[in-house]
């Protein structure tokens, strides 16, 4: 269960602070830059090298260095060079004085044993007790000095290719991070981002990381995540808010227990896309999309180009209608308007909800969901009668049915076949007016959903990027993947409508559809004009006043007769079949009437915004315009991110192996990063201040009482406390 906590997340990486440091201030070494080792065996036949290097890359005894971190950093690189890691060791205390640091061999110490008959883990261990190390001396003011310098290691020291395992070669840096995080949106693991960074640096040496760390950076981040997890995501929806200008909304519940259990959000984009086209809407909850099993709900719709869009999003922790009722408020609040249309499966707790939040709306079942049970719910077979099935899908599924004719067709069926007892057909037969087609002719855009297709092909499309084990911040990071990817297919789509497709026929109206509809649209249109053209017959024609009667026969439906009304002064057009209604564009009867009335384009009345290319044009809601310049500003920066990320690869490309060229780049790398490196602020309680006239004097007299008569000189210590060795 995810836990909301008021307290503010801080991480602890003092423990690491040193090494991390350490290998941010340095770059890779060249190989060739170490020579060799000696090797000597002792006396007692206990074999021993010692790293041949220059001198003033080693440290020697009395070398003296201002902190700890300095003689760290020094014996790294010195580690480096020499192909061995290190690591800080034992510490000795005098009071809460350091006096004594120990800096040694990463394979110093003794390997962990079993014990017994103990089962372990088969694992190994690089520990061999090596002696090799630095000993750290307090100097008082002067820092620390090395007391003790032992270089030789009772094991090879790692050379040639083997020099890339090496911790002090290994570092998941910032890119590294963000590489990580990039293909994790993309539900690309650790692993396989490890082989495409491969790809892109030319070999795993020069990528300055194993898989294995990368794994283990994917874990320690899921892991820091822990039970800050809400709070995390929380804080970045609050974050996106305020960065938006409030056009971002988003809305949370908690439990008792200060559990989350519920989240709704939405963008500006999502918000405008609504707005558009929000006159149809389709949810449907799915799982498997987070470690806390939340239902996702992705509430979707049909854009200009026929395509799902995704309006807004929810996080539930169960399906209850309590559930469901707090998620539509979320969605009451958000958008301008309640959708007209809803449709959804037969979910009881929807459909409890549901009147409750919007009274109005029209509340559609799948019809595919309830078809689908039908040969469950007859004899074997009477499921398997090929007549009956078409006999009951031509009933059922039919657009151009009036309620009288489907009423007639059903019991005409019912009837024939005997199936009056049949329990469940007499229940789906009572509820008739919340799925079958003919009861919600008279609903705009209700022919756009008739099934939770849409929403079912919105959560698969999701599960592309979502696993079942995602955290909240994960989920969020995968499905603004998602959505970018969605909103890109959409501009897509845009673009591709700009251009203009071939004709069908040669009517100059065909033309005219290309010019004003989406591409999409535009085909879905051409169907009806070209029916229009090749299947439809004018069966009478009568004119009273400005208007003309026609009767269209229309061969693709057996012959079924359709009465279109054409007003001849402003084209008006009006078809019995409710096409216009049901879907937002003419159909192939309107057309016929159009064609015999030579209207060469088409009504600008019959033209619904919706459908458009300039769809936007239309939309004054949520200030459109700044919306777009604010999310226009963002897409630019990462534009332009991209853009000098292709740029300094194009750049490396061309540098080839050519080391003047790499240099070159690499001096104008570090320059920048240089001027680019933030200054450090000195805050209240950071390094020196001013002393008053007081304190010096205190100062003084307290050192006139501690002179070390080692030195001769005022140190606040005398000759038997002094951590210098005795001249």
């Amino acid at each position: 269960m995810v836990i909301v906590n008021n307290d503010s997340v801080v991480e602890d990486n003092s423990s690491e602070d040193i090494v991390q440091d350490a290998t941010e201030s340095t770059d890779f070494l060249n190989e060739d830059s170490y020579v060799d080792s000696y090797h000597y065996t002792s006396p007692e036949g206990e074999e021993y090298w010692k790293p041949k290097c220059d001198e003033n890359s080693k440290p020697f005894v009395k070398q003296s260095f201002s902190t700890i971190k300095d003689a760290y950093d020094f014996y790294f690189l010195y580690g480096r060079l020499c192909g061995f890691d290190v690591r800080l060791s034992s510490t000795k205390y005098r009071s809460t004085l350091l006096t004594h640091k120990y800096i040694v061999c990463n394979r110093a110490g003794s390997p962990d044993i079993s014990e017994g008959t103990k089962k372990r883990k088969r694992t190994t261990s690089r520990r061999c007790e090596c002696e090799a190390h630095i000993l750290l001396k307090y100097a008082g003011p002067d820092g620390y000095f090395v007391q003790t310098f032992v270089e030789e290691h009772n094991h090879a020291l790692t050379t040639g290719t083997s020099k890339q395992f090496l911790r002090c070669n290994r570092k998941v840096t910032l890119f590294h991070q963000n590489f990580i995080f990039d293909h994790r949106k993309a539900n690309v693991g650790s692993v396989r981002s490890h082989c495409i960074l491969k790809e892109m640096v030319g070999s795993y040496k020069n990528i300055g990381a194993t898989s294995t760390d990368f794994r283990n950076f994917d874990r320690d981040v899921r892991a820091r995540i822990g039970k800050h997890d809400a709070d995390m995501i929380l804080e970045q929806l609050r974050l996106r808010r305020e960065a938006s200008n409030n056009t971002f909304f988003y809305q949370y519940q908690v439990d008792n227990d200060g559990h989350l259990i519920g989240l709704f959000w939405a963008d500006a984009i999502g918000r405008r896309n609504y707005s558009l086209f929000g006159d149809t809407l389709s949810f449907d909850p799915t799982f498997c999309t987070n470690k806390y099993c939340m239902v996702f709900v992705p509430f979707t719709g049909v854009d200009n180009h026929w395509s799902n869009v995704t309006f807004a999003s929810a996080l539930l922790a169960n399906e209850s209608h309590t559930s469901f009722e707090w998620a539509l408020t979320a969605f009451d609040m958000c958008m301008d308007h309640p959708p007209p249309c809803v449709i959804t499966d037969q979910c009881l707790a929807i459909k409890k909800a549901l009147p409750l939040v919007w009274p109005r709306a029209k509340h559609r079942l799948c019809m595919w969901h309830i078809m689908n049970k039908l040969t469950t719910k007859i004899s074997p077979t009477l499921s398997c009668d090929k007549v009956f099935m078409n006999k009951m899908k031509a009933c059922v599924w039919s657009d151009h049915l009036t309620i009288a004719e489907f009423e007639q067709s059903w019991e005409a069926i019912i009837e024939e076949y005997s199936l009056g007892d049949n329990g469940w057909l007499t229940d789906m037969y009572s509820i008739r007016n919340d799925w079958i087609p003919a009861y919600f002719n008279n609903v705009a855009m209700a022919g756009l959903l008739r099934t939770t297709s849409r929403s079912e092909s919105s959560n698969f499309y999701f599960q592309h990027f979502h696993q079942s084990g995602d955290t909240l911040v994960e989920f969020m990071k995968r499905y603004d993947s998602a959505m970018d990817r969605q909103r890109h297919l959409n501009a897509q789509n845009n673009n591709n409508s700009e251009l203009t497709p071939n004709s069908v026929t040669e009517l100059k109206i065909e033309k005219d559809a290309s010019r004003l509809y989406t591409r999409q649209l535009y085909y879905l249109v051409t169907e009806e004009i070209e029916a229009a053209w090749y299947y439809t017959q004018i069966d009478d024609m009568t004119i009273e006043d400005d208007v003309k009667t026609f009767k269209v026969k229309d061969s693709l439906l057996n012959s079924k007769i359709f009465e279109v009304k054409v007003r001849l002064s402003n084209h008006d057009v009006q078809c019995e079949c409710k096409h216009y209604t049901r879907r937002g564009y003419l159909c192939r009867h309107a057309f016929a009437g159009l064609h015999q009335c030579n209207v060469s384009k088409i009504p600008r009345a019959f033209v619904l915004p919706r459908w458009t290319k300039n769809v936007e044009r239309h939309h004054n809601v949520l200030g459109s315009r700044e919306i777009l310049d604010h999310c226009m500003k963002v897409d630019e920066v990462k534009v332009m991110c991209n853009e000098i990320w292709f740029d300094f690869q194009s750049c490396m490309s061309n540098a080839g192996h050519n080391k003047e060229q790499v240099l070159k780049m690499r001096t104008f790398v570090n320059t920048m990063k240089a001027e680019m490196n933030p200054h450090i602020s000195r805050n209240k309680g950071c390094g020196s201040r001013i002393k008053s006239g007081k304190e010096k004097a205190m100062d003084a007299s307290s050192d006139k009482r501690r002179r070390c008569s080692n030195y001769n000189e005022v140190a606040g210590h005398n000759a038997r406390t002094c951590p210098k060795p005795k001249i």
